[in-house]
């Protein structure tokens, strides 16, 4: 098998103003990044057009949401994704756990949503993760098959199909899923990518970890092996974006995470 690609998607949602906004750009554009990590860059819908403008073409654009229709009933203040490939966009971020939880959106809407994102030319980041009752329950796996079974229902073709899993107990605690649960959850799914989708897209759909990474937590996450990147929130705004864009995993580096030199606070259903 080829060797996966490394993905970090920062996700700006809590950003405000041109200013904050040139000022991330710039630090993007004027650093030394990997060359070998793909960097996505998603944003509010009313800076989209503003960030493409400013971002030099090796990065990517994405929208944190989009509808599931381009017209029709409900669609009057929606965003659909012929409008936001027409300002340079091409990635969308939907079924993250903000909006499931806040908004109540359910597996099959998000399903839908990723399926005409995809028909329309877009590539989509889907987020799928297990709450605190279903963490506690033992129910982690099945969450996650329902969530990726209601998606495989609506997307005939995953090639342009990237997921991430957030572990919803652990959101909002300051502190990422221990790098064996992220681990553990992440290779569930590309097993049943396998079994359920086919073995070529179990091997190349890339698979991200998204919760609370930081720099000084990146390169342990980074050494599971089903971890192909991060979607980061908090930090994506960030210095610390350009040392979680920059992890290089050697040998070096593994035996300071065995150390515990990278270690940094971690949620684990035992810490409730």
């Amino acid at each position: 098998m080829d060797e996966r690609k490394f993905y970090v998607v920062a996700n700006w949602k809590a950003i405000s103003g041109k200013e904050n906004i040139k000022e991330m750009c710039k630090l993007l554009s004027v650093n030394v990044l990997d060359d070998n990590t793909d960097v996505i860059v998603g944003c509010p819908f009313p800076y989209l057009q503003f960030v493409r403008q400013l971002l030099p073409e090796r990065f990517y654009l994405a929208a944190l949401n989009c509808y599931k229709e381009c017209k029709g009933a409900y669609t009057t203040g929606e965003v659909s994704p012929i409008m936001l490939k027409d300002v340079g966009v091409s990635w969308v971020l939907l079924g993250h756990s903000d909006r499931r939880n806040a908004l109540n959106e359910s597996d099959e809407l998000v399903a839908e949503k990723a399926a005409y994102a995809l028909n329309q030319g877009l590539s989509v980041i889907v987020c799928v993760g297990e709450g605190y009752d279903d963490r506690s329950a033992g129910n982690t796996d099945s969450t996650l098959a329902n969530q990726l079974s209601s998606l495989n229902k609506r997307i005939k073709d995953w090639q342009n199909v990237m997921l991430v899993y957030e572990p919803v107990w652990a959101l909002g605690s300051g502190k990422s899923a221990r790098p064996h649960n992220a681990q553990s959850a992440l290779g569930f799914i590309r097993k049943w990518l396998e079994n359920y989708v086919s073995k070529k897209m179990s091997e190349t759909v890339p698979l991200l970890y998204g919760g609370a990474v930081t720099s000084t937590n990146c390169k342990a996450l980074a050494l599971q092996p089903d971890v192909d990147g991060f979607l980061v929130g908090n930090n994506s705004t960030k210095h610390d974006l350009l040392q979680i864009i920059n992890t290089n995993i050697n040998d070096e580096d593994k035996q300071s995470v065995d150390s515990g030199e990278y270690l940094s606070p971690y949620m684990d259903i035992t810490d409730f």
